[in-house]
């Protein structure tokens, strides 16, 4: 049975709206959705404010307020069908427990096998010990080195415009639908 990671933060939820929008509101900035993963949002924000907005955006109140991504739900629910389903996420534990509510309110719970916090190690890591295939997130840094070790890279970017710089043996989708059309 195959086996798929998936992140959980603008992968399954939008947080990534939620971090433009607390861009906007607190830095005065406008920046897409798609360039708010750490990897694309440091450099344009800076690494203070993208810790001072992470302390609030992954926290209860606006982990529970994210919108799903478009399909991200249906295609949960097929993949796990015929998959092993595993959230792997950056969200240190204490936070996972906010990921799971919000899964559980969306009706998403049933579709997840497990989810495992990278917080004291790396996602790669993790796709070795738990025998994942497949890794679908929205930051290139986790992906980079995956097919090195046999599985298979899907940076999911919603949203992205134009051409964006991807390393060799990732996959870059743009919605759930090539996800599922990709896998």
């Amino acid at each position: 049975m195959p086996c798929l990671g998936i992140d959980y933060d603008a992968t399954i939820a939008d947080t990534n709206f939620v971090k433009a929008t607390w861009i906007r509101d607190n830095l005065g900035l406008e920046v897409s959705p798609w360039q708010c993963d750490r990897t694309t949002c440091v450099p344009i924000i800076g690494v203070e404010n993208y810790e001072a907005m992470s302390s609030v955006v992954y926290e209860r109140d606006y982990t529970l307020v994210a919108p799903p991504i478009a399909g991200a739900l249906d295609a949960l629910r097929t993949l796990s069908l015929h998959s092993r389903v595993y959230i792997i996420t950056a969200r240190p534990p204490y936070r996972i427990a906010f990921a799971k509510t919000w899964l559980e309110q969306h009706g998403a719970a049933d579709t997840i096998n497990n989810i495992f916090s990278s917080a004291a190690s790396d996602k790669q890591t993790l796709c070795r010990e738990y025998g994942v295939n497949v890794l679908i997130d929205d930051d290139v840094r986790h992906l980079a080195h995956l097919s090195e070790q046999g599985a298979r890279a899907i940076l999911f970017k919603p949203g992205v415009d134009g051409e964006f710089v991807i390393p060799a043996g990732v996959t870059l989708c743009r919605s759930w639908d090539e996800v599922m059309a990709a896998l």
